[in-house]
């Protein structure tokens, strides 16, 4: 009898060889831990465009919808963060960190979209220029200028100590 309970004590606290093993639970993915978009145009364009859609991020903070534009980027304008970016602003953090963007809406005077121009931070893509990766394309989503766009960085390179931003010191 003793013989009996010890072996079923033993045999009976064993998994059987068909049971997995526990495994570790992987948390959801979230906008900072998803993976980053390959530093292509047509990548980041669908990142912001489907995948993490920028109409369902904030505005800058202070900043609405149809804004006068003071730039290249149309008479009017609206600005979206990413989460990430967002909280670099409201952190006042200096830089964005990497996965991070600012798009901007350019609107004509009579409130039609002209075009979209998106910095997106990815991490060692342009060092010289806190890799940023520029992006801009036409109200029918046409790539206009991708990747480390001459025009972009000359007129950003003003605001190198701000992260290259213009909207508001970080």
């Amino acid at each position: 009898m003793l013989l009996i309970l010890c072996a079923s004590l033993c045999f009976g606290c064993t998994s059987p060889e068909t049971e997995t093993p526990n495994e570790t639970e992987t948390p959801a993915e979230t906008p900072e831990t998803e993976a980053a978009p390959e530093p292509t145009g047509e990548e980041i364009q669908a990142y912001v465009m489907e995948e993490d859609n920028y109409k369902n991020w904030e505005l800058w903070p202070g900043t609405g919808e149809l804004d006068p534009g003071k730039g290249p980027h149309g008479d009017q304008i609206a600005i979206y963060v990413s989460d990430s970016a967002l909280s670099a602003i409201e952190e006042k953090a200096d830089v964005m960190p990497a996965n991070s963007t600012v798009l901007k809406e350019g609107y004509d005077s009579e409130g039609e979209l002209i075009s979209v121009v998106v910095m997106h931070k990815v991490e060692g893509f342009d060092p010289a220029y806190n890799d940023w990766f520029w992006l801009e394309y036409d109200a029918e989503g046409e790539i206009i200028s991708e990747g480390k766009v001459l025009s972009c960085q000359n007129c950003h390179a003003r605001q190198a100590n701000n992260d290259y931003l213009f909207t508001e010191d970080l």
